[in-house]
Parts: structure tokens; sequence; C-alpha cells
């Protein structure tokens, strides 16, 4: 099916003219037959909701909210759709029901010969350096897909307790090394971004959400960085490690420079050649009030505020 036909047919269900094989053969000079084709794949292997109208002369969609995928258009979400299909080979977890229907989907939709053809000129490397809770990941793919309310269970920040975050789950964004979800919050007033490193646990419920018409507002918010979680790289990094936690950082394998400075109190500052910022958020957020960036000065400034700024969304 040509991407033309395809957003024909779909702004004419979505305009309620109940377009049928026979209208989409007609419009674009095809054979009855291709159309029929063309109406399967939208309904099989996009999961269109597509459902006869009475008297089965025509289509309409069963769930009005649904969109075609904008992977089909945008850069940015086919690669997101490369990744996630290498994830479920790489990593093959232990599936569940409908985990696998997901994977399932994925498979077709790389069986179409263009899909085949991208897949082949693009090499993606599910590295360590991309690793997150198997299972953390699969869950909040399993609800973005779904359109599903999920519960985060947060990491807690600085011994504040957190307790189940609600949200819609819009996406998931991997830049620089680092996954991230792109989710709706009450409590955030608005779209916010929380690492996977942060996420201890993802409960699924059984409402959903209608599809933000502010999409648009979403890719924006990527844009600009997405807000305190732009990543970018400083070098001579330093974290201060309290006592309690000097084994732990003595074990850390941030750097092949990295020098650990042990201090009088029996803490430890472990100096860093080069790091991210969300590495050093991190850690920060791992240890809670254990450890603290105090060099250089905007990576220090950028931490704490971004600390603060989930210690506030904690209490609420």
């Amino acid at each position: 099916m040509t991407i033309e036909r395809m957003l024909w047919f779909d702004e004419q269900v979505r305009a309620g003219r109940n377009p049928g094989s026979g209208t989409l053969a007609a419009q674009f000079n095809v054979s009855v037959r291709t159309a029929q084709r063309d109406i399967a794949f939208l309904r099989d292997a996009l999961q269109a909701p597509l459902g006869t109208v009475p008297g089965g002369r025509g289509y309409a969609y069963d769930d009005p909210g649904f969109y075609l995928p904008s992977f089909l258009f945008r850069k940015e979400d086919l690669i997101a759709l490369l990744i996630a299909r290498s994830l479920f080979e790489e990593i093959r977890p232990p599936l569940k029901e409908e985990l696998e229907g997901i994977s399932a989907r994925l498979s077709d939709l790389f069986k179409v010969p263009l899909m085949e053809k991208i897949r082949e000129a693009v090499s993606i490397d599910v590295s360590r350096g991309m690793e997150t809770p198997g299972k953390v990941f699969f869950d909040l793919l399993r609800a973005i897909t779904q359109r599903r309310l999920v519960l985060l269970r947060l990491q807690p920040v600085e011994g504040v307790e957190a307790s189940g975050l609600e949200a819609e789950p819009l996406k998931l964004r991997f830049s620089q090394g680092d996954w991230a979800l792109v989710a709706s919050s009450g409590r955030r007033r608005g779209i916010g971004i929380f690492p996977l490193q942060r996420i201890r646990g993802v409960e699924v419920t059984g409402r959903r959400f209608l599809p933000r018409k502010s999409a648009p507002a979403v890719d924006a918010f990527l844009r600009r960085g997405g807000g305190a979680f732009r990543n970018w790289t400083v070098r001579g990094a330093r974290i201060r490690f309290r006592k309690r936690k000097s084994a732990w950082a003595s074990k850390l394998e941030l750097h092949p420079g990295q020098r650990l400075q042990f201090e009088l109190d029996g803490s430890v500052v472990l100096e860093i050649p080069e790091i991210s910022f969300l590495e050093a958020l991190g850690i920060v957020l791992q240890q809670g009030g254990d450890a603290a960036v105090i060099a250089p000065k905007e990576l220090a400034e950028a931490v704490r505020a971004q600390v603060d700024r989930l210690t506030a969304l904690c209490r609420v």
C-alpha cells in the first residue's frame, strides 16, 4: 500500500465518508483486489480498528482515537521502531501474551518489502550502554501501544518515599546512550521526562487514555531538549559519596581514567575525566542523599536542580 493511498483512505474514514474498496480503487485507478489488499494491510499490519458500517458498504473506525503510526512519516519514530525491533530480538524477555502480540505486530510490519529494505540498510547496536530493566521497558512499551494509564514506582529521592505516580505514557526515548519515558502527569501539570533508571516498577492499569491532540507539543518539548533532561557531557567531574557508600563507589567503573580520593571523614570523592549529565544524575538519584556532584559547578547545579524538582514531585 502506498503512503498516498493510505493517507487518503484514512482521511476519508476519519471524515465519516465510509470509503470501501471500490471507492479506493476508483480514486487511484487500481483494481478492487489491490484496494482490498490495501485495506487488509491497514487492518492487519497497522492494527487499524476498521469495522464495516451497517449494510457492509464501507468502513469506519471502531476506535475514533486511532491514528496512523507516525513512524511512517517521521525519521525519529522510524529509528525508535528499529531500536524496539532490535530489543525484542536481542533481549528476548519471557513475553506475556500482550508482549507477544506487540512482537508479532513488529514481525509482521517488518515483512513488508519496504521495511525489510530499511532494516537491511540500518545497523542497530543494542549495546550495554543501553541497558535498562527489561520488565520496566516492555511494560511501558505495552502501555504506550495500548494507550493505558500506568502507575510508576519511582526511586526515592533524598529519603522521600515516592508513592505510585499516575501518568499517561507517551513515548520511550533513547538519546545519547540513555532511555527515558516521556509522559504526561497531573502532578507535573504537563509533559515530563523520567529516566528509566529511576523507574523501579510499572503497573499497567486497565484504564485507557485518548491520544494527545497536542502531539506537536510533545515533539516541540523533545526538540527543546526534553526540559532539564537534555543530555550533555562535561569534563573533570567530581562526585562525593558518604562513608557508608565508599565501598560501593570504589566498585564503580565509569571511565578508564577515573580516580578515587579518600577523605578524612571517611567519605570518598570519585574524580571522572568525562561524564554525561544523565549518568551523573542517575548516580545521585540511585544513592539518594549519599552522593552529590561537587564539580564542575554547572553540572552540580543542574543535578541539584533536577533532584529538587523530583523531590517536590515525590512529596505531592
